[in-house]
């Protein structure tokens, strides 16, 4: 069954850019019925609150219709503002451009000791002590980050301009919209 009208009206007020695609949107509607078994006519609101989790956990790859977001030709307008609508994106890859490579090394390679630490200490028995202390995870250093985002078909280059705190490297997941 196709969703109702006003769930169609709600994604394109709330995420005007790109469009959904309609075969995605049928498909998550009919989970929602068949699953959750949801009455549009009493349970709206559940029914959006749905809609807009799955959306946002999607790839846009696959729920978005190609060439309804950014510029196909982004790559050629140089510095420009973009005009009009928001536009829905997701993160494709992440990195801090104001530290040094070897110094983002150094962190990951602690961060994956200590993985394999805290992984081994629930393997062996708590009463044994080697006398060192891993500490916490260290959080890799903040800077500026290059970005590439994505409305599903044009992937964009960015620089962060001023600090984004919701973005974290180690943190912030791949898909982040």
């Amino acid at each position: 069954m196709a969703p109702p009208p006003e769930v169609m009206k709600w994604l394109k007020r709330k995420y005007p850019k790109p469009a959904v695609d309609p075969d995605w949107l049928d498909g998550c509607y009919s989970w929602i019925e068949s699953d959750l078994q949801l009455n549009p006519a009493t349970e709206l609101d559940a029914i959006l609150q749905n809609v807009e989790t799955q959306l946002l956990q999607s790839n846009l790859e696959g729920s978005m219709l190609p060439g309804t977001g950014l510029p196909l030709n982004i790559a050629e307008l140089g510095n420009t503002k973009l005009q009009g609508p928001p536009i829905l994106v997701e993160v494709v890859s992440m990195t801090d451009i104001g530290h040094s490579a070897f110094s983002l090394q150094n962190v990951r390679q602690v961060r994956m000791e200590r993985a394999d630490l805290a992984g081994l200490a629930g393997e062996e028995d708590e009463n044994q002590d080697d006398g060192e202390e891993a500490g916490p995870v260290p959080k890799y250093p903040r800077s500026m980050l290059r970005l590439q985002l994505s409305d599903g078909t044009t992937v964009l280059e960015a620089i962060e301009y001023r600090k984004i705190p919701e973005l974290e490297l180690g943190v912030t997941p791949l898909g982040y919209k």
